[in-house]
């Protein structure tokens, strides 16, 4: 059972201890610290964990992912960002650590199966195993794990599927585990400020530049183009006749931040790189997911040979290129891919 330090983990393992499984639990020691800055990250999960794990009466494994984790997902969000991209790194690191290097070394110790307190859930039938919306729509973390290969989501178990989150709440109280009135986080685990971790790398990234329209009408300056993201409408500091504005692209080579009318940024189509997708050789008509809390958009989508073309059935909110767009079947996560840079 991975566990973090907070009560959805510590739920998600005392289920499974009910339900008289054979678990321990394993935490990633991510070198928190040390990146974000705050004495106090990282090492306090530690602890939690451990003592939800001596609460239950099961062991407890704490492996460090540090290298990895740096390696793998803060130096590429931070180069990124320097870049002129929006990246999402709880995506990639769902791919690249906890359920990829992670859950190797979790295997190496001896585990069949590896349990987290996400809120999604797994279906199965003749076509495999399939990662789906969880029953909490306003929890629900499958856009995060939608890069999660085939393969691995075999070997993973979501106890937390079937709950809402008040319910979760109150079986943690219920059973007076240490985690049950922790406080949840909404940030980026490894920093409260991404723009300082990008500044400290890239110090152009915050040095200032125009913000002008698609013809080059200068309409401003900003203040770094790591404040930014395409799609964003507020905080320009510019506006006129012509706005209100939203940023529709960024040209990191220029710092320069470039808006367009509200009316006029809107996306029809857009190609998905590097993508999953696991229904085939035809178009289909699908749901798809633009960022984490923005809703479904109905979508037609037809694989090609540089990724997965989406055309919305109504134009939808400009795209962060960096960013990911999921797409479901009902419920079911059948592929995704990542904005490119043409946007």
């Amino acid at each position: 059972m991975a566990l973090s330090g907070g009560v959805d983990s510590s739920v998600a393992a005392a289920l499974l201890v009910e339900q008289g499984r054979d678990v321990f639990g394993v935490t990633m020691r991510l070198g928190l610290a040390e990146i974000a800055g705050r004495p106090c990250c990282g090492e306090e999960e530690v602890a939690l964990a451990r003592r939800v794990c001596a609460h239950l009466g099961i062991p407890h494994v704490v492996i460090d992912m540090a290298d990895a984790f740096r390696a793998e997902v803060v130096e590429p969000f931070v180069e990124a960002y320097a870049s002129g991209l929006t990246p999402n790194p709880c995506v990639r690191c769902n791919e690249r650590i906890k359920f990829g290097a992670f859950a190797g070394r979790v295997r190496a110790l001896g585990a069949t199966t590896l349990a987290t307190g996400h809120y999604a859930r797994l279906e199965r039938d003749a076509g495999g195993v399939w990662l789906a919306r969880a029953a909490d729509r306003t929890k629900d973390q499958s856009y995060f794990l939608y890069r999660v290969a085939p393969e691995t989501l075999g070997t993973l178990e979501f106890p937390l599927g079937g709950l809402t989150k008040t319910e979760v709440r109150r079986m943690a109280a219920e059973r007076g585990l240490p985690t049950a009135g922790r406080r949840e986080s909404q940030e980026v685990c490894f920093t409260g400020d991404h723009v300082a971790l990008v500044a400290a790398a890239h110090p152009e990234a915050v040095e200032p530049g125009p913000v002008e329209t698609a013809d080059g009408t200068a309409l401003g300056t900003h203040g770094g183009i790591a404040r930014y993201t395409v799609g964003q409408r507020k905080g320009l500091g510019v506006g006129g006749p012509g706005g209100p504005y939203r940023v529709v692209r960024i040209d990191a080579g220029r710092r320069a931040v470039i808006v367009a009318p509200e009316a006029e940024a809107l996306t029809e189509r857009v190609t998905l790189a590097d993508p999953l997708w696991r229904l085939g050789a035809e178009p289909a008509h699908l749901l798809a997911q633009i960022r984490y809390r923005s809703a479904p958009r109905p979508a037609m989508v037809t694989p090609a040979p540089d990724g997965l073309e989406v055309e919305f059935d109504t134009p939808a909110d400009p795209l962060a290129p960096g960013q990911s767009v999921v797409l479901y079947d009902a419920d079911r996560v059948v592929g995704g891919g990542i904005v490119g840079r043409h946007l």
